[in-house]
């Protein structure tokens, strides 16, 4: 069983578009399909959003998110943190705290980030076949 995987998204990429929606399902669906505990990691640039466009976002998605969200004003990481799956515009460098990394150069691409994740959850978290030992140690 995977612990809870962290993922992290540029919320101003993708927050009062039309893509909105889609994010925010396919991040659902990747929590539900898979049974994976995930914390959600959401973070823009200082002057990108106000409180109001947050405070929207909130109360539409509070309801429907069964995972545990962090919203940053940076996309810096504090040192005693490590991200699972980083989806970033490719014009943001970074530490190199995470195990996954996805980069798109334009934000309708975000989609195709969430997709490798679901992709990359689902073969993490699925039944691998048993390997027979190879080993003939004990043949006479």
């Amino acid at each position: 069983m995977l612990s809870t995987i962290t993922v992290r998204i540029k919320l101003s990429d993708f927050i009062n578009t039309d893509r909105e929606k889609s994010v925010m399902e396919m991040i659902s669906k990747t929590h539900n399909d898979l049974r994976t505990v995930i914390s959600l990691h959401l973070w823009y640039d200082n002057d990108e959003l106000s409180s109001s466009d947050l405070q929207k976002f909130l109360k539409k998605w509070e309801g429907k998110m069964h995972f545990k969200t962090k919203i940053r004003q940076n996309s810096e990481l504090h040192l005693d943190e490590f991200v699972f799956f980083d989806i970033v515009p490719n014009n943001i460098s970074q530490s190199e705290r995470y195990r996954f990394k996805y980069e798109y150069q334009d934000a309708t691409n975000i989609m195709s980030g969430l997709n490798q994740l679901y992709d990359c959850v689902k073969f993490i978290t699925s039944d691998k076949p048993n390997k027979r030992q190879k080993r003939n140690d004990y043949e006479d």
